[in-house]
């Protein structure tokens, strides 16, 4: 499996871009602390995530791990020297900060689309809503693009500790690992990827429920499939076409971002808590993308472009573009 390796840019550009990254974070880290979803919650987890802590590790080992322990770590530490509000402020900075950067710097070639990449609303809610993915991703990029091969294992296997979702994620890293190692053919990998989505996706919330997390109890998550009108699963399969479509060389050098696109849409109607993971690995499909050619890439440029404007523009005029909290704007 080929990891992606950024390319490196001029020392102006490495500037700009942590310039960049600053305004992101700073812009983000400035948004009222409580006018947005999930908001209280995570204000919650800044003050009592002792109590949370201690309450999964007296249940059972399997309930510890599944229920993200070192996000609650991260919360502990930072309580003992800031606010609740300050907790969320740093986490939100540091976060968006570090992503954006490591985005923004990894092929200065596509800086137009990069930007794109993490103004789009799936990048961009992670560190306004949905906090705790946001630091699994950080951490996840830490680990793809890190040379030194103990520290990739420690920040990629630290991301499922912060945000569940990477459980599906790591797995689907770790059977890349496999292909690769036994060089299994790009036909047979997209199979077995096939095979282990359906699976996953029939068994992950009861398999969650059987391991103690708290998604398997939450009746949101107790559906079936991740809800919507399909017109997401319709845009990945196009977008999956054109990204298929490239060739057995690009894929077999690729095949992480693949299998996140194979997994998203094998379990669109299986598994409620899908287009979460798929979320988490977006940017990860997003740059693989970026190595298209010919007439593919043209096309994924003009996908790039639609479905960033179609992600915005229901919300324009919205409070908080859809992402407020009732009554707080």
């Amino acid at each position: 499996m080929k990891l992606l390796i950024p390319t490196e840019g001029s020392f102006g550009y490495k500037i700009m871009c942590l310039v960049l990254a600053g305004i992101y974070a700073w812009f983000l880290m400035g948004l009222d602390i409580d006018g947005y979803l999930d908001r209280v919650n995570y204000l919650i987890y800044a003050q009592y995530s002792d109590e949370i802590f201690a309450t999964y590790a007296a249940s059972s080992l399997k309930a510890f791990i599944t229920n993200e322990p070192v996000w609650l770590l991260l919360n502990i530490w930072a309580s003992k020297h800031f606010s609740p509000e300050d907790t969320l402020r740093i986490i939100i900075f540091f976060s968006s900060f570090i992503i954006s950067f490591l985005v923004l710097r990894s092929y200065p070639k596509y800086a137009f689309f990069l930007i794109l990449f993490i103004l789009m609303p799936q990048v961009l809610k992670n560190h306004i809503i949905h906090l705790r993915q946001g630091v699994g991703v950080t951490l996840f990029f830490l680990g793809w693009w890190c040379r030194y091969l103990p520290l990739r294992i420690f920040f990629i296997g630290l991301a499922p500790l912060v945000h569940a979702s990477f459980f599906f994620i790591d797995a689907l890293f770790l059977l890349n690992i496999a292909f690769s190692t036994y060089r299994i053919s790009t036909v047979w990998r997209v199979v077995y990827t096939l095979g282990v989505g359906v699976v996953l996706g029939a068994l992950g919330i009861w398999l969650a429920g059987a391991l103690g997390a708290r998604q398997g109890d939450n009746a949101i998550y107790s559906g079936t499939g991740a809800g919507g009108t399909g017109l997401a699963f319709l845009f990945w399969i196009v977008f999956s076409v054109i990204f298929f479509m490239e060739g057995k060389s690009f894929l077999r050098n690729n095949f992480f971002a693949a299998s996140i696109l194979i997994f998203y849409l094998s379990t669109y109607f299986l598994l409620p808590v899908t287009a979460r993971v798929f979320e988490s690995g977006m940017l990860v499909l997003l740059l693989a993308s970026l190595g298209l050619t010919d007439w593919r890439r043209y096309a994924a440029y003009g996908l790039y472009i639609f479905y960033f404007f179609m992600q915005w523009y229901p919300v324009l005029g919205i409070p908080g573009y859809g992402w407020a909290a009732e009554g707080s704007m």
